[in-house]
């Protein structure tokens, strides 16, 4: 029989390959059966699932007790892959507005996504520098191919970051989101613009080599 932890560990090994995936909660904030309902919302995320992923992060989001760090990436992921349901048609544009509704002013933490040294056109799913002191740029959230467009995310730092010095690394942005826009062409290849101010990011080292910027 398979332990527990050898099933997680090879839950994360698969989700380590998707840098849009965030993989880690803080083991004294979750209890085991949370833990088990993240691990399935992960894996939904893998399986390009967007509907059942996104009820199931907006139903452990309601949830009373939830740590405010925790809070911070389910709301991210209720935006992605919201944003992903309606791609595919298995949401239409009142379902995302009403799901993201009261969003505006609360924190977010994005995943992990690769801090790229050119600003290429078609980069996505990771975070390009085209001035690396620059204290506003744009990330472009992608399903796994990039034939749809989950989201544009204008982010502003709290302060200018050496971005050049990190690249090679990960990076994932908290901030606050002041403001979510659908697109008003009801567009499903391109989903919504969300503006993320205050921002700060978290780098951590890469570990399977160099950055992939072409999956989710």
């Amino acid at each position: 029989m398979i332990s527990r932890s050898a099933k997680r560990a090879k839950l994360i090994a698969l989700l380590a390959l998707l840098p849009l995936v965030p993989v880690t909660i803080c083991p004294a904030e979750t209890a085991t059966g949370d833990q088990d309902e993240y691990d399935r919302i992960l894996q939904l995320i893998s399986n390009e699932d967007w509907k059942a992923a996104s009820d199931a992060a907006a139903s452990y989001l309601a949830k009373t007790g939830t740590s405010g760090d925790l809070q911070a990436r389910l709301r991210y992921i209720v935006i992605y892959t919201t944003a992903g349901a309606v791609s595919t048609g298995a949401f239409d544009f009142d379902v995302l507005n009403k799901r993201l509704k009261g969003f505006v002013g609360k924190s977010v933490t994005l995943p992990d996504r690769p801090v790229i040294n050119d600003a290429q056109p078609g980069r996505m799913n990771a975070i390009c520098i085209s001035d690396p002191h620059a204290t506003s740029f744009m990330v472009v959230a992608a399903n796994k191919t990039n034939t749809t467009i989950h989201a544009f995310e204008y982010v502003k730092l709290q302060q200018a970051v050496d971005l050049a010095a990190h690249v090679g690394q990960l990076g994932s942005i908290t901030g606050t989101v002041r403001k979510i826009e659908p697109n008003p062409n009801k567009s499903r290849a391109l989903v919504l613009r969300i503006y993320i101010d205050d921002a700060t990011i978290a780098f951590s080292k890469a570990l399977l080599g160099p950055p992939t910027v072409t999956v989710l």
